[in-house]
Order: structure tokens, then C-alpha cells, then sequence
């Protein structure tokens, strides 16, 4: 999950510095990190307001070698190495949600497990 988390992060604070650089000055770059309990889980959110994602790319984010970065800045595999390890490894889901020059939000919900209590 550290992986998980520094590649989001990572990757918000790109997007703030871009649309940052491309605004007019009167920009104020932000991300939030926000967790909560949900039913049976946990869920972390992780929310820009940099340059945003189209809709159309937002079903290719998670595949491998995909990246909305110009070509020399990114590899396209931070959020399939993320989807991998939040599915495949903890039983978990990520979305994301976004619109162009206004804000990205992913949404990681991870199945809470109990731990066996040494006795």
C-alpha cells in the first residue's frame, strides 16, 4: 500500500504543478487525503485540483503502459501497479473521478481482515 499511496500522491502533485504552470497565477494548488470506515472496509480518497483526466482516458488509466504524461515523464505503470496491488493483493477496489481543469479524485476501499490474536 505505501507504493499505492506514494503513486497517487505523486502523481496529484504533478497535476497541481502542471496546472499551475499553465494557469495565470491565480491558482492555489491542492491535495487532500481523506480516510473513513465504510460497512466492512476502509476507504482512502485522494483529490487534486490540477489539470484533471478526460472522461475517455478514464477507463485506460489502470491499464498497463497507458499514461497521460508526454512521452519521457512517465512509464503508464504506476496505476496499473497500483489497480494490481489493491485488487489483487488486499481484495480491494479504485476508482477515480475527474474533470478536466478542475479536480482527480481516487477512491482506494480495501476489505478490512481481522488478524488471528496470539493467545
Amino acid at each position: 500500500m505505501n507504493r499505492v499511496l506514494l503513486n497517487l500522491i505523486s502523481n496529484g502533485f504533478y497535476a497541481v504543478t502542471k496546472r499551475g504552470r499553465e494557469g495565470n497565477g491565480a491558482f492555489y494548488p491542492t491535495l487532500k487525503i481523506a480516510t473513513r470506515e465504510f460497512g466492512e472496509g476502509v476507504e482512502v480518497r485522494i483529490r487534486d485540483n490540477g489539470v484533471g483526466v478526460p472522461a475517455e482516458d478514464h477507463e485506460k488509466l489502470f491499464q498497463p503502459f497507458f499514461t497521460t504524461k508526454p512521452t519521457g515523464e512517465g512509464t503508464g505503470l504506476g496505476l496499473s501497479i497500483s489497480y494490481e496491488i489493491i485488487t489483487q493483493q488486499h481484495g480491494g477496489t479504485i476508482t477515480v473521478k475527474s474533470e478536466v481543469g478542475d479536480f482527480t479524485e481516487f477512491t482506494v476501499r480495501l476489505p478490512r481482515r481481522e488478524r488471528a490474536v496470539a493467545g
